[in-house]
């Protein structure tokens, strides 16, 4: 797609502004399974169901806001309403999972490329995954293959990763390739105003952490008492993004003071609308344990506890998550009353008064057994679910100013001939 010059466009707006009045893991792979009422087709295959504050006074954070941010936009510009510049409008797809082997980009698990094939035809501005791109992120080269297996779906589109437990077994690796991704390759896909469009702060926080988990340091800041800055934070069109550090519970190394620092400026510019968080490990799960006493198994709320308080204070829109290779979506609210109703509603208030957590872990790795859907731990989580889906998939968000529409595409078969159907789909009005 050739990129316009961003100041033709800016200086565009102000023309027209000033005419007018002075926005898991483990078994083999098998068809999707689901459980509840159907969603709207797409593709050739029947759609699945599912079963029952002022900014900080450093530089660090990204854009200033303003009616020139609107300038950057990459898709098409329309001429502005009477009142100023449209809305907002642009996509992106969210994934993650896939777990690449560094010799082989399907290892018997063909959809690992047809998904990218897929994310090609829903033409999103960006894309976000929520982590373990490698299966052995510590292999020599692992990141290099990954750039191999996604080299047509990466030569189009802006790619925002995050860290996953797979990525952690080679962090030095992985945070090589995190640096070159958000900072040098990106930059080359979109052209000229990258920088502008996407604002990228990254290793803007300059306490010392230990690396080290023998010596963890500062855990009242850093819940594992380690962290490798891996994590980052980007601003594009009316949209605040945070990218986390956090593979397991036992790799919880996102700062807390430089979560709440960014945090504080999105909700210190009156042009955000939408916060947005990537993570691989999830907050909501209902097929991970709630908590444990001994400390030796996986579970959400020792993560969960540290974050969540911070995501209701600044009214994060939507946090998206992997490490399950799943679907699940959560619908949760500040005051704590239970929303559980599968399926869920089609429409959803965009009030500030509750978070939705998503976790969108199929992107090739081992399915856990679809037929039928893994059972549901009823604890916390179980609570708050809205939807269920076993397969390989993706999530589509559109953002239209305020508005918010979020599509669950699955994807079955291989890169040269597979189907597409929407499993599921809400809207933030």
């Amino acid at each position: 797609m050739p990129r316009r010059d961003p100041s033709a466009r800016a200086r565009g707006l102000l023309l027209a502004l000033s005419l007018v009045a002075l926005p898991g893991c483990g078994a083999e792979p098998g068809s999707p399974s689901v459980d509840a009422a159907p969603r709207d087709s797409l593709g050739a295959e029947q759609p699945l169901a599912f079963a029952d504050s002022a900014p900080p006074s450093d530089a660090g954070v990204p854009g200033d806001g303003g009616p020139l941010a609107d300038a950057q936009r990459r898709d098409g510009a329309k001429p502005p309403a009477k009142d100023g510049p449209p809305p907002a409008s642009y996509s992106f797809v969210v994934f993650g999972d896939n777990q690449f082997a560094t010799a082989s980009c399907t290892s018997g698990i063909p959809e690992r490329l047809a998904i990218p094939k897929e994310v090609l035809k829903l033409a999103p501005t960006m894309i976000l995954h929520v982590g373990d791109l490698m299966d052995h992120g510590q292999d020599a080269g692992a990141y290099a293959a990954f750039e191999g297996c996604y080299s047509a779906m990466l030569a189009k589109h802006p790619f925002f990763p995050t860290l996953g437990n797979h990525d952690a077994l080679g962090v030095s690796n992985y945070k090589a390739y995190v640096e070159k991704q958000i900072l040098t390759s990106n930059a080359k896909v979109w052209g000229s105003g990258y920088k502008a469009a996407f604002n990228v702060v990254y290793n803007d926080d300059s306490t010392a952490y230990s690396t080290s988990f023998s010596k963890p340091t500062l855990t009242n800041i850093v819940p594992s008492g380690v962290s490798f800055k891996t994590f980052y934070a980007f601003r594009h069109e009316n949209a605040y993004f945070l990218s986390f550090e956090s593979g397991t519970r036992w790799w919880t190394n996102t700062p807390k003071t430089w979560v709440e620092k960014h945090l504080k400026a999105a909700r210190a510019d009156p042009t955000i609308e939408h916060i947005f968080v990537i993570l691989h490990h999830p907050f909501y799960a209902t097929t991970m344990v709630e908590t444990t006493n001994d400390g030796s198994t996986d579970a959400v709320e020792p993560v969960r506890k540290h974050y969540e308080a911070l995501f209701q204070k600044y009214d994060v829109t939507m946090v998206f998550a992997g490490h399950v290779h799943l679907y699940e979506h959560f619908y949760v609210p500040d005051d704590g009353t239970t929303t559980r109703q599968i399926p869920g509603p089609k429409s959803y208030p965009h009030d500030g008064k509750g978070i939705h957590y998503i976790i969108t872990g199929g992107g090739g790795g081992p399915l856990p057994g679809c037929s039928p859907l893994p059972g549901e731990r009823k604890e916390k989580s179980y609570s708050y679910t809205q939807a269920r889906g076993c397969g390989y998939h993706v999530t589509r968000v559109q953002v239209k100013g305020k508005q918010v529409t979020v599509s669950v595409v699955g994807v079955k078969g291989s890169a040269t001939s597979y189907a597409a159907s929407t499993w599921d789909s809400f809207t933030l009005n």
